[in-house]
């Protein structure tokens, strides 16, 4: 592919956020708001600025792999695309697209305030790939797999990023963890009917066996076993922020840092999960499989209403 001409970030990022509000207003909006706040309590405009573009590559980047964004041309499918984005954010010259142009944008904003990101960018982009993978192949991947791909993207990717881009010490991201995959069990609740539609299945083979979901009765809306799990994620949910709260005095956090934990993260997340257990209340009394999320083992079982 031939190098692209030089991109307007400005206008570009502007764009995705336009298709973003036009297509899925309802889920993105308060992000957005949030991508404001923290131009005010930001360390240094560049790294307001860094958010801004990275959270639009990236947003735009599961786009196409959820086909909310078509796939650009010149590739033959997502998985070539991905593959092509993993290589050049190793070695980032010569773009061939606006993505890529995006992406040496986040990087040279990074190096203004002393940060590299293209570890947790490749680990982003790793994940996104295992996703456009998976999704060509309709079936349950067991719990160990499902969250070695949480560990990668939300705890590797997004939050080892979030604590650079905060300024913090990045040996404390895995003091995040709890609360990483706390967000990842919020939107797999919140989007199970949209993503099994479109052949991302977040629910485990255990949990499958468990509830009595199989591929045939996965994309019925109000299947029992549909709404178990999301029972079984909230309850797993609401554990996961309890020792988020536990965990974050251990580390040397600033002030609005944590605050920034707790009112765009903690508390959305668990409303969100008292709210699914007040939907699925009537659910006749069932067991809930442990799970290991990798340092942390979650052990709710509810054999009674909860």
């Amino acid at each position: 592919m031939n190098p692209v001409q030089p991109v307007d970030t400005t206008a570009w990022r502007n764009h995705i956020y336009q298709h973003m509000l036009r297509t899925r207003g309802s889920k993105y909006l308060w992000f957005l708001k949030y991508l404001k706040l923290f131009r005010l309590i930001a360390k240094t405009p560049e790294r307001a600025d860094f958010l801004e573009a990275y959270y639009t590559l990236m947003r735009y980047l599961d786009d196409i792999v959820d086909n909310d964004a078509p796939l650009p041309a010149g590739y033959r499918d997502t998985e070539s695309y991905l593959l092509d984005k993993i290589r050049f954010s190793g070695n980032p010259v010569d773009p061939s697209d606006e993505s890529d142009a995006m992406m040496i944008h986040c990087f040279q904003l990074g190096n203004t305030f002393g940060e590299s990101f293209k570890d947790e960018t490749e680990d982003i982009l790793g994940s996104l790939l295992f996703d456009a993978r998976r999704m060509e192949h309709t079936r349950f991947f067991s719990s160990e797999e499902l969250m070695e791909h949480y560990h990668q993207l939300d705890i590797r990717g997004t939050v080892r990023a979030t604590v650079k881009l905060f300024g913090e010490d990045v040996s404390d991201y895995l003091l995040l963890e709890p609360l990483g995959m706390a967000s990842r069990f919020f939107y797999d609740i919140r989007d199970v009917y949209d993503d099994l539609s479109g052949g991302l299945i977040n629910i485990s083979r255990e949990d499958a066996d468990a509830f009595g979901i199989t591929i045939s009765n996965m994309n019925e809306s109000g299947h029992p076993g549909i709404q178990r799990w999301c029972r079984a994620q909230a309850l797993r949910g609401l554990q996961l922020l309890d020792l988020h709260r536990q965990q974050i005095p251990k580390g040397n956090f600033r002030l609005s840092t944590r605050l920034t934990f707790l009112f765009v993260y903690d508390r959305p997340a668990r409303g969100f999960f008292n709210k699914t257990l007040r939907r699925t209340a009537n659910l006749a009394p069932f067991t809930i499989p442990d799970v290991n999320t990798g340092n942390y083992s979650l052990q709710t079982n509810h054999p009674k209403r909860t």
